[in-house]
C-alpha cells in the first residue's frame, strides 16, 4: 500500500479526517496529498512539474 505525505509539510497521513489526495490540475500525473491542518492555513505546496498552489 502506498504511503500518503502531506506535500506541504511532509506528515504521514494516516486516517486523518479533512485530509485530500487529488492530482495534479496541471500535469494530472503527479498525486497531490495535503492534510487537513495544511489546507486550513493555505500553506503553499509546488508539484515536480512545477504547479504551485493553493493560488
Amino acid at each position: 500500500m502506498e504511503r500518503s505525505v502531506c506535500i506541504s509539510c511532509k506528515k504521514e497521513i494516516v486516517n486523518d479526517p479533512g485530509s485530500v489526495s487529488f492530482t495534479c490540475p496541471v500535469c494530472d500525473k503527479i498525486k497531490i496529498s495535503r492534510c487537513k491542518n495544511c489546507r486550513e492555513i493555505s500553506a503553499r505546496y509546488k508539484c515536480e512539474c512545477g504547479f504551485t498552489g493553493p493560488n
